[in-house]
C-alpha cells in the first residue's frame, strides 16, 4: 500500500472511529463500515502497484528490443549502402534514410531512449578562434620621458 492511498486526515477519521468513537454509529456509517472501505481501498491500492509493476518490466523490456532492433536496423543500413555502391538508384534510396541514434537520459535513469533527431554527420574542426579586444591595451599609458 502506498502512503497516498488513504490520505492523512481520513486515516485520522477511521483511527478515531477505532478508539474514541468505536461504539458511535449514524445511520449507515460506524467504525466497522468505514474500515471495510479502507480494506478496499488497500486492495485496489496494492493491485495498482503490481499493475505498475508489470508495467514498468514490460516498458523496460520493450526498450531493450527497440535498442536491440535499432543495433540490427544500423547495421543493415550500413551493409546496404555498400551494397547499393554500383546501383545508383538504390544507394539514393538508402541515402534518404536517417536513423535516429542511441543517446542516453539522465544518469539516475541510466537507460537507453532513440533520439528522434538526426546527429550532425561531421563538425567543425580545430580551435574556436579567438575573440578580438575591442579596445588597445596599452591605450592611456604614456612612455617614460628620457
Amino acid at each position: 500500500m502506498t502512503a497516498k492511498a488513504i490520505p492523512a486526515p481520513i486515516q485520522t477519521l477511521l483511527d478515531l472511529f477505532t478508539t474514541s468513537l468505536a461504539d458511535v454509529r449514524f445511520a449507515d456509517v460506524d467504525g466497522q463500515t468505514l474500515a471495510r472501505y479502507a480494506a478496499e481501498v488497500e486492495v485496489a491500492d496494492d493491485a495498482v502497484a503490481a499493475a505498475q509493476s508489470a508495467f514498468d518490466a514490460t516498458r523496460e523490456t520493450l526498450q531493450e528490443k527497440q535498442d536491440a532492433l535499432l543495433h540490427q536496423a544500423q547495421r543493415a543500413l550500413a551493409y546496404a549502402r555498400v551494397y547499393s555502391e554500383s546501383d545508383e538508384a538504390l544507394g539514393g534510396r538508402l541515402e534518404a534514410i536517417t536513423l535516429p541514434r542511441v543517446t542516453r537520459r539522465s544518469r539516475a535513469e541510466d537507460a537507453l531512449v532513440l533520439s528522434a533527431t538526426p546527429q550532425p554527420t561531421s563538425r567543425p574542426r580545430g580551435r574556436p578562434r579567438k575573440a578580438r579586444v575591442a579596445e588597445p591595451m596599452l591605450e592611456g599609458i604614456v612612455p617614460p620621458a628620457e
